[in-house]
């Protein structure tokens, strides 16, 4: 039997309501709130009411704190959404509605004084408890800008569903990042993998291009976690860095990965890795990736930098 679960339901005027997790708690909405919207909201910012307006479905605070906007569309046309883990083909909305949810509010002044802020929030499928489940199901990552206009906070740009990443349908949170002239894009450390491990990672990029968000950079194998004491499985972490350049927009990216590696576990690493192993049963390194901007987005520049440490 269905376990029981009352949430209490927060309108934002302030009522309060406590509603059986067996009724019908998400509403059906336009499929305007996918298309170009325009959106003023006036006064101070509130990143849970910006979005409540972009998705105007029944809002709740569960019994552990945590916020959610449950939805459906019942007019809107299912699109294909990627999700990284490659678990099948997923469309978007989901079929029997969406719990979204606001990740993190993103504060930013450019170089004229410029204030705006961006949004991210999570899309998994409508559970009636409030559960976000699936290990390799990714939660469907969208972002928002809003600008500061004498008349309030405008919608500039608005993307309400990306791609699918991380685990238990939970989207990584997204993490600004300078890469050229007030020009910030956001970087999502996915990684995910079986019980128990180990987990491996990779980072996406996410940009503003063409009046809309898109990711423009897909490093894989950034990451493997350890798993006990086991002697034979490779394991490594990594950071990202943008160099100081002199190029006004799409810098270049380094990632730096620093780790052990064995000769019975090389997956995911790059050749250049492989190749210091020279008959060795286990080894430290440290190797750096270089991404370089072009038309097709972020590109690995080779040959990647690697080299043996003590």
């Amino acid at each position: 039997m269905m376990k029981r679960l009352f949430v209490t339901l927060l309108l934002l005027t302030g009522g309060t309501m406590a509603v059986s997790a067996q009724a019908d708690l998400k509403k059906n909405v336009s499929d305007t709130i996918l298309q170009n919207r325009q959106l003023l909201l006036a006064g101070t910012f509130n990143g849970q009411k910006a979005l409540l307006q972009l998705f105007p479905g029944k809002y709740y605070r569960l019994e552990n704190g945590n916020e959610l906007i449950n939805w459906e569309c019942k007019t809107c046309k299912p699109a294909p959404n990627e999700d990284v883990n490659e678990d099948g083909q997923a469309t978007f909305p989901f079929k029997d509605g969406v719990a979204t949810r606001l990740m993190n509010v993103m504060d930013f002044r450019d170089s004229s004084g410029q204030q705006y802020k961006v949004i991210s929030f999570n899309h998994s499928e409508y559970d009636p408890e409030g559960l976000q489940v699936s290990r390799f199901t990714g939660g469907v990552l969208g972002l928002a800008k809003f600008v500061l206009t004498d008349q309030g906070w405008k919608l500039r740009m608005f993307q309400p569903a990306i791609k699918a990443y991380g685990a238990f349908s939970q989207s990584p949170t997204p993490k600004p990042l300078l890469i050229g002239n007030d020009q910030y894009a956001f970087m999502i450390e996915h990684i995910n993998g079986p019980g128990g491990g180990p987990f491996d990672g990779a980072d996406y990029l996410i940009a503003g291009i063409n009046g809309g968000y898109k990711q423009i950079m897909a490093a894989y194998g950034t990451k493997r976690t350890e798993v006990g004491a086991e002697e034979d499985l490779s394991s490594w972490t990594s950071e990202y860095t943008v160099p100081p350049s002199d190029k006004k927009y799409f810098r270049d990216i380094v990632i730096t990965l620093k780790g052990i590696v064995t000769a019975s576990d090389t997956d995911r690493l790059p050749d250049e890795v492989k190749a210091l192993l020279k008959g060795k049963k286990k080894a430290r390194f440290i190797a750096v990736e270089r991404y370089v901007y072009s038309s097709k987005g972020y590109q690995l520049q080779g040959p990647v930098k690697a080299s043996l440490v003590n």
